[in-house]
């Protein structure tokens, strides 16, 4: 059957880029699609909507919101505030000095391979049906799955399902496993199932060993960030995917727990009065690199660093010099030892 526009749309248009079928379509998810869509009707009236206003009226997580919106900044679809763009017809191109920022400041992904989305065209019930037959597996993967997610698996579940592993080579035991997964993020549509079984595969996570050490890396990034979250009161319930791979460093590889990063938010926004990640990571990175582990620590560096410059002639109008990685002096005022200190005694 064929189809055509009808006119009456026209009446109430706005302008959306010809780039975004052109060349994102494919690329884009649906969270992806529906938040730009929402943003440009909202936006192009003067005022952009926030995360929050995006996430409430499309029933979406905050976070997805988030990542929606860095996906589509990528693409050159969107800029921040704060971003300086040359605009060539209709289309933006970043400088080459907010290139080089954005690639110095992101810490880089795991190596991982890149897959196919899923084909549109599903297996047939007949080879459903027929694979079913060849791999008694199946069974069991499409009963354990209607136990885990509550419901039962019809046509479309037992398709995809298949298609992970027969497309993406994920064993049945790391599918269910990752069913489990989805379900404790209360994220359990299949095309999400899908999504994840794709960065799963891209990541080559296809044994039980390399299942549970990605959902316990997750499952604690995402108690960090809560912890975080509750002395910060950022909005976002999860982290975006750059936040999540800047604490996974914090976190693993410098090993600060919760009250360590938010003291270097505290040092971000005074410094730059917005959250950096790029300026938290020099700080943390300075104290790793020093050994200071706790508030506390900063604190008691902080007080060297005053005595230290209390002894020296003061130099005329001249900033005094220092190589931490942060302006300790317009810190003076604000001790975070003391408020972590005082936090933990409440």
């Amino acid at each position: 059957m064929e189809y055509k526009i009808n006119p009456s749309v026209f009446s109430n248009m706005f302008p959306v880029p010809a780039s975004l079928v052109d060349e994102n379509i494919r690329l884009a998810s649906v969270v992806q699609l529906k938040t730009l869509l929402y943003f440009f009707r909202h936006a192009i009236s003067g005022k952009s909507p926030d995360t929050a206003e995006i996430a409430k009226a499309l029933f979406l997580d905050e976070a997805d919101v988030a990542d929606a919106l860095i996906f589509w900044r990528e693409r050159g679809l969107l800029l921040r505030a704060d971003d300086d763009a040359v605009v060539v017809f209709g289309n933006t191109e970043k400088t080459a000095d907010a290139e080089k920022e954005e690639k110095a400041e992101i810490p880089q992904k795991p190596q991982s391979h890149t897959v196919s989305e899923l084909p549109i065209s599903k297996p047939s019930h007949e080879q459903v049906a027929a694979r079913l037959k060849e791999c008694e597996q199946f069974k069991e993967l499409f009963s354990e799955a209607q136990l885990k997610l509550g419901k039962t698996i019809g046509y479309d579940g037992q398709s995809i399902l298949i298609m992970l592993h027969d497309s993406y080579g994920l064993p049945i035991e790391v599918i269910l496993m990752l069913i489990e997964y989805a379900k404790s993020l209360k994220k359990t549509s299949y095309s999400y199932i899908a999504k994840l079984g794709k960065k799963w595969s891209e990541l080559e996570i296809d044994t039980i060993e390399s299942a549970e050490q990605y959902i316990t890396e997750q499952t604690g990034t995402d108690a960090l960030w809560r912890d975080f979250r509750e002395m910060s009161g950022v909005k976002n319930s999860k982290p975006t995917e750059k936040q999540r791979r800047y604490f996974n460093v914090w976190s693993k590889e410098y090993g600060f727990a919760a009250d360590m990063i938010y003291t270097a938010y505290e040092i971000s926004i005074d410094r730059t009065e917005k959250m950096s990640l790029a300026y938290m990571d020099k700080v943390l990175k300075n104290w790793h690199d020093s050994g200071i582990k706790t508030p506390s620590d900063v604190e008691a560096e902080h007080e060297k660093w005053i005595q230290s410059k209390s002894v020296q002639p003061k130099k005329t109008e001249e900033k005094p010099e220092t190589s931490a990685s942060y302006d300790l002096d317009a810190f003076a005022k604000k001790s975070v030892g003391l408020k972590y200190k005082k936090m933990n005694s409440q």
